[in-house]
């Protein structure tokens, strides 16, 4: 992972235990393991900021990853995305950009959740035999993706581009 120039905050909080769509009626997994957040706010718990939670879930007996996403002052997740994968590969998250890499053995799947007005959504899902190559700068995220299957041609390449707003995490 690329480390954050001046400027960027990002917190990672992951547990000791390791790793292992729409919202609808979906609940989140109990177990957070790891908590992206770009902004604090003094005197205000995390549980109250605009963040993407990295859970594991335990369905029978196999532990799968969940992201949920959480709009500021909010009791539930707006958005809760199973990746149906067990480890993750890379995280990335600079104002209103997140980028979550998991891993399911044998393939890779980016993931990218923007905020825009204080709504989380997911923008990206792609599915790689190879690792998603991340630049940030103090205005925009780059994301390059290789080896994403194309059917019975060569594995193809995907370049995304992602303009940074910290005004995009509240609702306006």
């Amino acid at each position: 992972m690329k480390i954050p120039k001046k400027g960027v905050l990002l917190t990672i909080v992951l547990s000791a235990s390791g790793f292992g769509g729409a919202l609808g009626d979906e609940r989140a997994c109990d177990t957070v393991v790891g908590l992206l957040a770009t902004e604090f706010i003094y005197k205000e718990p995390n549980s109250r900021l605009a963040r993407v939670d990295i859970r594991q879930c335990s369905p029978e007996g196999s532990s799968t990853i969940q992201l949920a996403a959480w709009r500021e002052g909010e009791l539930r997740p707006a958005l809760i995305v199973n990746t149906d994968d067990f480890g993750v590969v890379q995280v990335a998250a600079r104002a209103n950009v997140f980028i979550i890499e998991t891993s399911g053995g044998t393939r890779d799947q980016v993931f990218v959740i923007q905020y825009v007005r204080g709504e989380p959504k997911l923008i990206l899902r792609r599915t790689t035999k190879g690792t998603a190559r991340i630049t940030i700068t103090g205005r925009a995220v780059d994301l390059v993706i290789e080896g994403i299957f194309a059917g019975d041609e060569p594995p193809r390449t995907e370049v995304q581009h992602y303009t940074l707003d910290m005004e995009a995490l509240r609702p306006r």
